[in-house]
């Protein structure tokens, strides 16, 4: 799992074959829930809202 703002991760995980299987859209605002630290804007100015799965 990373979120919608890695693009770094993204491009790492691909570049290795892992396959995009689904989008948890607004996962993250469930996790702010839990963890208020986690920033609103993230990676290149993207907001942080979705979690992204890349299973093995």
């Amino acid at each position: 799992m990373t979120t919608n703002d890695n693009l770094d991760a993204l491009r790492f995980y691909q570049r290795r074959g892992l396959r995009l299987v689904a989008v948890h859209r607004d996962a993250v605002r469930v996790a702010r829930a839990l963890k208020p630290l986690i920033p609103r804007v993230g990676n290149y100015g993207i907001p942080v809202l979705d979690e992204l799965e890349l299973p093995l």
